[in-house]
Parts: structure tokens; sequence; C-alpha cells
């Protein structure tokens, strides 16, 4: 996922300059992705029951990586546009199949820490792409973001038969059959779901303003060069390898609404100076506070999902609260590629993204000190 997702931010500048798009095309291809995700979470739950973890992990990243080659030799926007709206598609299965196969797999008291081991993927795939695009560019100039995607197409195909080698079959048979028996009505009117499902849904929206624009804003407002900017990026897939094991054994040990509200709160001082003319090395400091931070919600909301329902039904409870996240996803690219040229300035939408951020973390305290008071 840090290679098929997370790595557009990177590869953007030079795929906008090479086919001639506007801020608000460059969203529009991000948020078709993120439509493609969205969609394919009211399938996950039904493709995991059937065909378990190994299988559909497998079959899923398969696809991504043709996608992903796609995208890399077309030129036309729109083609690469539905190709990306399909990597989103197949992204949303196997990340819902990863998320639910690890945490049915480990102990309560873990679960937290666990799933955000898994994560550490996402900051190893956006390491690797902040370290690798420069260098594309040195060699192949404006044409690197079709190196890269087809670069990353086989890494993601090498990935797909190595990780399938250490998934178990058979586990998926005994936790799963439960799933038909939930009322998505009934759980989507649930208080405690509604209550994860708002943060979610403002993690979606800001998140992806951040990962999508970042690189973009520090090139453009800042004038930072491309092997700079890639040192950032960098940076920021290192600082998130930690993010998901440190805040998972923070949540596991305060609650996951508290951990869910630092992460909040370091989300809104990255953002907010990036709302500003800050000098240009605040975004050392920017890169940093958003890796360290971001990749715990994933896990964290992993472990919300089976604490809601039951572990057993993990897989509908995650598939049904992402689809909240995913719709933020969608709203925030291109939402902020307008915002951008219209009014011809990055600052606003960090601004706005630092509000939200905000309010998840007073909605976070709120939700935490409910929650006790209930216990």
């Amino acid at each position: 996922m840090g290679l098929a997702r997370f790595a557009f931010g990177m590869i953007l500048p030079n795929m906008q300059i090479d086919l001639h798009l506007n801020a608000t095309q460059a969203g529009f291809i991000g948020s078709l992705n993120f439509l493609g995700y969205l969609l394919g979470l009211f399938f996950s739950s039904k493709f995991y029951t059937k065909f378990g973890a190994q299988i559909l992990i497998k079959r899923s990243l398969l696809t991504q990586a043709f996608s992903m080659l796609m995208m890399g030799l077309l030129s036309n926007y729109l083609l690469i546009s539905m190709f990306y709206l399909l990597t989103g598609f197949f992204g949303a299965l196997a990340n819902i199949s990863i998320m639910t196969y690890v945490t049915q797999i480990v102990p309560k008291e873990i679960r937290g820490k666990t799933a955000g081991l898994a994560i550490i993927g996402i900051g190893s795939g956006i390491m690797l792409s902040g370290f690798s695009l420069p260098l594309f560019e040195n060699i192949y100039n404006e044409t690197s973001w079709r190196v890269s995607w087809i670069s990353f197409a086989f890494i993601v195909l090498c990935i797909a038969f190595v990780t399938q080698k250490g998934l178990k079959h058979e586990m998926h048979n005994n936790i799963t059959s439960t799933n038909a028996n939930l009322s998505t009505i009934k759980t989507i009117l649930d208080k405690s779901f509604l209550k994860v499902a708002f943060l979610y849904l403002i993690f979606g929206i800001t998140y992806v303003v951040f990962v999508t624009f970042f690189v973009l804003a520090a090139q453009t407002k800042w004038g930072v060069s491309t092997e700079i900017s890639g040192s950032f990026w960098a940076l920021l897939g290192f600082a998130s390898l930690f993010a998901g094991p440190l805040f998972g054994s923070i949540a596991d040990k305060i609650g996951s609404f508290k951990a869910l509200s630092i992460i909040f709160f370091i989300q809104t001082l990255a953002n907010l100076l990036l709302s500003f003319d800050t000098p240009a090395y605040f975004l050392w400091l920017c890169a940093f506070l958003f890796g360290v931070s971001t990749w715990g919600v994933p896990s964290i909301m992993t472990v919300l999902s089976g604490e809601l329902f039951g572990i057993e039904k993990t897989a509908k409870i995650l598939s049904l609260v992402t689809i909240f996240f995913a719709s933020g996803q969608i709203i925030g690219p291109f939402g902020a590629g307008l915002i951008v040229d219209i009014f011809g300035n990055f600052s606003y939408i960090f601004a706005l993204s630092s509000l939200l951020t905000f309010i998840g973390f007073f909605s976070s305290l709120l939700f935490a000190s409910k929650a006790l008071s209930k216990n």
C-alpha cells in the first residue's frame, strides 16, 4: 500500500508536469483511487469470508500490480485515472484482509501493538519512494514518474507471491462465519460505531490532503528541489515505521480514544505549521510529526472494530467503518485541488486540515471520558 497509494504524492509533481495537469486534475486522479478504495470496502468482508486472507491478498496484489503497470505505460489522464481506481479497489480488499487476519490471530492484550507492526509496511513503501524518485528523475527527467510506477508494480508483483506463503489458509473458516449475522443498518446506527466513523472520516479527509499535496507544496510554495522533497518524504516514511507499534501499544495501555486524541493533536501541529509562511526547514518537523503519528490511526481503528461487536466480526465492522474513512479520502484531494486552483495558495488547505484534526482531538477526548464514565 505504501507503493500503490502513498507514493502518489511523491510521483505527482513530475506526472503533473509531463501530462500538463492542473491541481484539480491531479486531485481528481487521487480521488478516483480513493473512490475505488471505497467501492472495494463493500466487497471486502464478503470476499474475505469466501476466500480467506491467503487467496484474497495474493489476487488483490496481482491486480494492483497490473493496474500500476498500465498507469506507467499510458499517457491519457482519464485512462490513468481509471486504472488508479482499480488500484484503490483491490487495495481495499488487500488492506481489510491483512488487518482482519492480524487482529484475529493474536491475544487481546497485544492486539493494538501487533496491528501497528503490520502498518510498518506502509512506511517502508513511503521511504522507498522518497529515496528512489530523485534517482529516477536524475536519469529519466520528467518521465521518471513512468519508471516509478513500473518499478513499484514489479515490487508489488513479487510481494504478492512471497507473502502468501506465510499466511495460514485454514484460519479464516473458523473466524468469519458470523459476519453474515450482523445487521448493517443496526451497526451503522449504533452510537459507538458512529463515534469511530466520525473520527475516521476526519482522518480520511486530512491525511490524504497531506500525502497528496505535501511534496507539491514544498516544491511550489517553498521552492524545494526534488532531491530535498524526497528527503522529506523519506523522513516521513522512516518516522511512520514507529507510528503503528507506538500508538498501538499506547492504545493497549490507556485506551484507543485517548491514543487517538494524542495523534490528532500531533497532526494539528503538523498541518498548522504548513498553513503559515514558515521557514523551509520547518518542513522537516512537519514531515516527522505527520509520519510519527498518522499510521497509528488504522491500527487503532482495527482494534476498535473488534472491540465494538466482537473479534469474529472484525472484517465486516472494519469494512463498514472504513467506508467513512474512504469517503473522506474522496472529498480531500479533489476539494483541496479546487481550493488551490481558486486561491492559488496551499496555506488554506492545510489550515482547514488543522481545524478538522483539532475537532478530532477534542472529540476523541470527549469520547474517552464518556467511555470511562460508562465503565
